[in-house]
């Protein structure tokens, strides 16, 4: 964490996309969390995508638990062909922040780079996050989780999880074991 932030500091003057690569439960919200109380971040949200598009069709659910509006707003946006990546392309080329956090799974590198390629000018700082499964697993009973994750779509998330190279990123940390 010292580091990726030393490094936020000393590049503060360029644009730099953040991309977190791993399985849900990993932390790559919870180091968005850490990293906004100190810099001024535009965080491109998949997820935040999807419930803000549910509730703009649906208000009537913007007083409910986020868990049950999320599991509402992923099973809407599918049914509706909602397009979040085009979404949040037009978000990260709109912003006038230096950082983008772009908060999703981004585990293929096929899906990253529909993300990276138009990020021209940017420093591209890949996370990438390792996990232990069973840990990943248990993450999705906390009590502050906003969303729940099946036990077999994060071993399928595992699975197809593709490791992370320096032809996509200027650098990449890993974070975990």
């Amino acid at each position: 964490m010292k580091w990726i932030k030393d490094f936020l500091k000393t590049n503060k003057d360029k644009k730099i996309l953040i991309m977190p690569i791993g399985i849900s439960g990993s932390g790559k919200t919870t180091l968005y969390n850490k990293l906004k109380e100190e810099f001024d971040i535009e965080h491109v949200s998949f997820d935040k995508i999807r419930v803000e598009h549910f509730l703009k069709i649906f208000p009537e659910y913007k007083d409910k638990p986020i868990s049950e509006i999320y599991k509402k707003a992923y099973f809407y946006a599918s049914e509706s062909k909602l397009k979040p990546l085009r979404i949040a392309k037009k978000q990260i080329l709109e912003t006038d922040k230096n950082i983008v956090y772009v908060d999703n799974t981004n585990l293929k590198r096929k899906t990253r780079n529909k993300i990276l390629h138009i990020a021209n000018g940017f420093l591209k700082l890949g996370i990438y996050f390792n996990v232990d499964l069973k840990e990943a697993i248990e993450r999705q009973t906390l009590e502050n989780r906003d969303k729940y994750i099946s036990p077999k779509l994060i071993k399928e998330q595992l699975e197809m999880k593709e490791e992370a190279n320096l032809k996509e990123f200027n650098l990449i940390v890993r974070k975990g074991i």
